[in-house]
Formats: structure tokens, C-alpha cells, sequence
């Protein structure tokens, strides 16, 4: 009897033991994949002669060309920023107030481009909005017109429109969320004392959904300032931002040390303005229903609502130009006298277009499933893993530490991983695939936390005590109770680290070698040796499959929703 009193507690010792242990496992990996290597940069830019010092900061700050990058990373940003709240507001007030066929199929697509891969967006504007793109040939055609009339590309304002392309669905995601959750009681008690339809939006409506407007525009412009591949393609080093001063000194001018420090001062740029968006607000939060639901009005019942149409217009012109640009180019752009023609499709599978991209097309998309794939899975493992020791241990700074990759760019964590796959322990991987898929883990595991860990938290607690009152252990009640309650999140989080893998090209840029050629990479090469027909090719590959992904990971997370109501 002795025995087995003495053996329970020990049991208990042991369990919690074991589970110290595993919940130790994410912050190890962590810091010798993440944290490591980020010391590395750290002492790459503040080292010198053995010693500390910020001597190579001063010297950056006092250069003309670094300085222009900040300038000209900010300005992008605030105008960029700008445009996408112009664009994205009006669509999320058309989401939240009105009614219309393919309503829903629209507010899944405010999802698209924020998955879409950037490099495919350039491709899209410069086949579009180009000095010979289809927009300038169909406006030179139709006006008897000498020149183009559209001139944006490879300038300021080509960037920042690319930008408003990716980021004015994310306010249209949170204008819509806010204006939903509105109490219709508020505006219809405005009316009723006789306020006109402007006075009511700018006394009521505008003051209630200003902190979702604030929010979005503080996350819309940490995106621009750490934007990459769209400076790169539609800018070059004329209009290059501090992401791209990283890159260009790390793998062009082969200045190591300048690259740590310049990618030291971009990191606490961004995380001093993560720290502001994180005080201002939650990451895609919004406010819940409050009363009963805003009243929802059919559009184009009433004729001031035709006023709809110009903005309509120009969203699709902005939206589906420059990806229905692609899709038609990879038909349409002749090959040898033909068109259309499915032949830049099988250029795809020719060994010929190796010289241009520095691997075979084939070799670069099997590359990249293989790499999306794996980085899914380790991120579904890594994130889980996460999530169950951030519900058994509650500790803000054990939060930070497990969700610092979130804060840190792509450019800077390529940089990193650069620098650590010199020596061991990651020199093993230094130069083949798991490179990749480490950098692409550690870019979207915390994005699987953001889907998993609130579904987890809203679980009810007395579904897994009833397991165990039962006699189901912990391990048996969490895979008989808890897994199949959050399956449908899984997949979800798993399509979206899919599509995120398949579209990353940042840390590519900085990790790749000849023959280690992912589909971006490739699509990249492919615009450089302006070979448009065989990228057009290459990127309505990927945005089948991204938006393969997201449309899955949308219809699923609606399914989950309506199954928990």
C-alpha cells in the first residue's frame, strides 16, 4: 500500500517532468535556429578589432546613399499606406453595408493578394501597367494615341501602387469587421433627430471604426517598410528600400559587416514600429457584435448607389488587371510567330531555359512543393508545440521569445541563417534544400500559432474533464476530444503556412545557389532576362496553387466557424 502511495506522486513528477521537457523543445529549437544565428548578425555589425562598438552604425548613418534608403523607405511606406487605405476603404464598406451576387466569393479574394507571392505582382504590374503593357497598347489603340499614357513603372509611384495592389484588402478586412460589429442603433438614433446620411458617417459611424482604420494603417505600413521583392523588381537600386540596401550589400557588394549593421538598424526601425502597433492594438482584431446586425442593403436598389461603378471600375482595373495580365500572357505572348499558344508551358519542361534561371523549371517547382511541403509540416509541428506550452505556461516574456521571428524581416533572418550556415551546428545544412525550409519554418510558424492558439483557447474546458472523469488519460482526451475538435484549424493553418512557403522568395534571394532555385526565385531570373512569356508560365502556376491554398483555407475556417456556432 506504501508502495503505491509513494508511486502516484512519483508518476505525477514524472509527467510533469516529461512535460517541462517537451514544452522546452520549441525554445531550443529556437535558439539554435533563430536566436543564434540573429547574434551573429549582431556581432557581424557591432564587432570590430575584437571588440564592441558602433562605430560601423555612425559610419552608415553618415552615408548619403543609407541615408536616401531611409528616406525613401519611409516615404514608400507613408505613401503606399496612404493609397491602400484609399482603395481599401470603400471595399470594406461595400463588404459590410451592401448586398450582392458573389459577395462572399469577393470578401475570399481580399484574401488572395495577401498570399500572393510579391514577385508575381511585379510580373502582373509591368505586364499591365508597363510602357507596352496590355492597359497603355488597349488606351494607345483605342484613342489613336502616339505614346503611352500611363507612365508608373520603375518609379515611386510603380511601388506604391503595387503595394496599395497587396495591402488595400487588409483595410478592407478590418473596415468591414468593425462596421459590422456597429450597433444599427447608434446611426438610426441620428437619423431620427434629423442628421443628414454625411453628418451621421462622420459623427457616428467614422468615430467607432476609426481604431480598426489606425490599426490596419500601422500593420499596412510595417508591411511597406519591410517590403522586399516589389522594390527590388519595379525599383531597382535607384528606388531600392533598406531591405533591398541589405540584400544589395550582402550579396552584390559582398560587404558583410555593412550588411549586419544595415540590417541592425532596419531591425529596430521595425521593432520599434511593431512595439507602436502592438500598443495601439491587436494583430487582425476586431470588435465583436454588439446588438443586433447592421441592416444590409441590395445594391444598386436606389440610384445614387450607381456612383458604385467608377470605383468598381478602377478596383478591377488595380485587383485583376495585373493577375489576369499573367494568366493571358502565358497563352497569348507569341512563340515563334504563334499565339495563343501553350508552348512557354512546355518551356517549363526544357532543360534549354536552365542558363536563364540557374536550375531546370522542373527542377525549381519540385523544389518548391518539396520545400512548402516540408516547412508546413515542421511549422504545424513547431506551432502546436508553441501553442501547448504557451496554455501550460502563461508568462508574457515566454510569449516574446516564442514569437520573436514575427518581428524580425525576411531579409534579416536570410542574413542570419547566411552567416550561421558557415559554421556548426547548421553548416550541415549549408547549401542544400533544409536551408530553405528552416528559413520558410521560422517565416510561418508564428502565423500558425496566430490561427491555432485562439481556437485552442476557445475550447470548452469541460469536454476534456469529463474525458478524464472518465478515465481517459491527458495524452487519450487530447486526441480523442481536443484534435479532432481543432482538425478543421490545422488544415487551415496548414494551407496558409503552404502558400506563404510557395511564395517566399526573400530569404531565398539571400540563401540560393545555382541549382537551389525556387519557382519566385525562378519567375525573378525569368523577368531579369526578360523572358515574360516563360515567367508568365511559371507564375500562373504558383497562383494556381496559391490560391488553390487560400481559397481552401477560407472555405475551411468559415466551415469551423458556423460548426462552433
Amino acid at each position: 500500500m506504501a508502495v503505491g502511495v509513494a508511486t502516484a506522486p512519483c508518476g505525477r513528477l514524472t509527467k510533469r517532468g516529461a512535460g517541462a521537457c517537451l514544452a522546452l523543445l520549441p525554445l531550443l529549437f529556437l535558439a539554435l535556429s533563430f536566436f543564434l544565428p540573429l547574434w551573429q548578425v549582431l556581432s557581424q555589425g557591432l564587432k570590430a578589432e575584437g571588440g564592441w562598438t558602433t562605430a560601423r552604425l555612425a559610419q552608415l548613418l553618415s552615408d548619403p546613399y543609407v541615408l536616401h534608403l531611409l528616406r525613401f523607405t519611409l516615404k514608400q511606406a507613408l505613401l503606399s499606406s496612404l493609397l491602400s487605405l484609399a482603395l481599401g476603404f470603400p471595399l470594406g464598406w461595400l463588404l459590410a453595408r451592401y448586398d450582392f451576387p458573389g459577395r462572399e466569393a469577393l470578401r475570399a479574394f481580399t484574401l488572395v493578394p495577401f498570399v500572393l507571392p510579391p514577385i508575381t505582382v511585379a510580373l502582373g504590374f509591368i505586364l499591365f501597367f508597363g510602357h507596352t503593357g496590355y492597359l497603355n497598347r488597349a488606351l494607345m489603340a483605342t484613342f489613336g494615341l502616339s505614346s503611352p499614357p500611363i507612365k508608373v513603372l520603375y518609379s515611386l509611384w510603380g511601388i506604391v501602387l503595387a503595394h496599395a495592389f497587396y495591402n488595400a484588402p487588409v483595410f478592407a478586412r478590418f473596415v468591414s469587421a468593425a462596421w459590422e460589429g456597429l450597433d444599427p442603433g447608434l446611426t438610426e438614433a441620428a437619423r431620427t433627430l434629423g442628421a443628414r446620411p454625411l453628418s451621421v458617417f462622420l459623427s457616428v459611424t467614422l468615430p467607432q471604426i476609426l481604431p480598426a482604420i489606425l490599426s490596419a494603417f500601422a500593420l499596412v505600413f510595417v508591411f511597406c517598410f519591410l517590403s522586399f521583392a516589389i522594390p527590388l523588381a519595379l525599383g531597382g537600386a535607384k528606388y531600392a528600400t533598406v531591405e533591398v540596401g541589405v540584400y544589395l550589400y550582402a550579396r552584390v557588394f559582398l560587404d558583410q559587416g555593412r550588411a549586419a549593421a544595415l540590417a541592425i538598424l532596419e531591425l529596430a526601425i521595425a521593432l520599434g514600429l511593431t512595439y507602436l502597433y502592438i500598443r495601439g492594438g491587436g494583430i487582425f482584431t476586431s470588435r465583436g457584435q454588439v446588438g443586433r446586425p447592421q441592416a444590409i442593403v441590395k445594391l444598386f436598389s436606389r440610384p445614387q448607389q450607381l456612383l458604385w461603378l467608377p470605383y468598381l471600375f478602377l478596383a478591377a482595373l488595380v485587383f485583376l488587371g495585373p493577375i489576369g495580365a499573367v494568366i493571358a500572357d502565358s497563352f497569348a505572348r507569341p512563340w515563334q510567330g504563334q499565339a495563343p499558344t501553350l508552348a512557354w508551358y512546355g518551356t517549363l519542361f526544357s532543360p534549354a531555359q536552365s542558363p536563364f534561371i540557374g536550375s531546370s523549371p522542373l527542377a525549381s517547382i519540385a523544389l518548391s512543393l518539396e520545400v512548402a511541403s516540408c516547412a508546413a509540416g515542421l511549422a504545424l509541428v513547431l506551432g502546436f508545440l508553441v501553442c501547448w506550452t504557451l496554455r501550460r505556461m502563461r508568462s508574457a516574456l515566454l510569449e516574446a521569445l516564442l514569437m520573436a521571428p514575427l518581428a524580425v524581416s525576411s531579409v534579416v533572418l536570410g542574413l542570419a541563417l547566411l552567416f550561421a550556415f558557415r559554421q556548426p551546428p547548421l553548416s550541415a545544412l549549408a547549401g542544400g534544400p533544409w536551408s530553405i525550409v528552416l528559413a520558410h519554418t521560422l517565416i510561418v510558424y508564428p502565423l500558425v500559432v496566430r490561427v491555432i492558439r485562439p481556437l485552442w483557447q476557445g475550447l470548452d474546458p469541460a469536454l476534456v474533464e469529463a474525458a478524464r472523469t472518465l478515465g481517459a488519460g491527458r495524452l487519450v482526451a487530447f486526441l480523442t476530444v481536443e484534435l479532432p475538435l481543432l482538425s478543421r484549424g490545422i488544415l487551415v493553418a496548414g494551407a496558409f503556412a503552404f502558400a506563404l512557403s510557395m511564395g517566399e522568395m526573400t530569404a531565398v534571394a539571400m540563401l540560393s545557389r545555382p541549382g537551389l532555385v525556387t519557382i519566385p526565385l525562378a519567375i525573378y531570373h525569368f523577368l531579369s532576362a526578360r523572358r515574360f512569356g516563360a515567367a508568365s508560365a511559371m507564375a500562373t502556376l504558383l497562383i494556381l496553387i496559391t490560391a488553390g491554398a487560400v481559397f481552401l483555407w477560407e472555405y475551411m475556417g468559415r466551415r469551423f466557424l458556423r460548426g462552433q456556432a
